[in-house]
């Protein structure tokens, strides 16, 4: 067979292949996720908890030790992720903290959930060319991954109603004190 035939025989092939078929083979879908639900969950995690009150008490015993230095180094550091986590919960800050600690799973993930990809819903720009025919909401799987609790849980619910600050708006309040 010619390149020729064999071109026009996939061409054909092609016309004939059924419109939904077709779109399946070439629609990547992207799945979507509320970064204030993740990074809540992530916030709440068992490993996560470990880990900050393991900070917390250093700082305290640098204290009571008289390092003043090094609590200073210490307290920082807490304010600094409290003020990163609260732009994270409260506003449209990425979750960066959780999607790295999901980096291992997130191949998994995204085959399990049938995406290539995962994009905040607050990202404008990554979902700009983005129709909403092949995002997926995929929050609550993510969510999920970091076992939270009924009283998370709850909480997720009705974070999932409230429209999240703008983010400058946020790093006012946080720089203010205020969030």
């Amino acid at each position: 067979m010619s390149q020729i035939t064999r071109f026009l025989a996939l061409a054909l092939s092609m016309l004939a292949m059924p419109a939904a078929r077709a779109a399946d083979v070439t629609a990547d879908k992207v799945g979507v996720y509320d970064s204030r639900v993740v990074a809540f969950a992530h916030f709440w995690s068992a490993s996560e908890r470990v880990d900050r009150d393991a900070l917390i008490a250093a700082a305290r015993a640098a204290k009571q030790a008289g390092e003043t230095a090094k609590q200073a180094e210490l307290t920082a550091r807490i304010q600094s992720l409290q003020a990163s986590s609260h732009l994270q919960v409260f506003s449209t800050a990425p979750a960066t903290e959780a999607m790295n600690a999901l980096a291992p799973r997130l191949p998994e993930l995204a085959r399990e959930l049938g995406v290539v990809r995962f994009v905040s819903k607050w990202d404008e720009a990554a979902l700009a060319n983005i129709p909403d025919s092949l995002r997926i909401d995929v929050t609550d799987r993510l969510a999920a991954e970091f076992k939270p609790d009924e009283k998370r849980l709850k909480t997720i619910a009705e974070m999932k109603k409230v429209v999240p600050l703008p983010l400058e708006q946020a790093q006012a309040r946080v720089k203010a004190g205020k969030l």
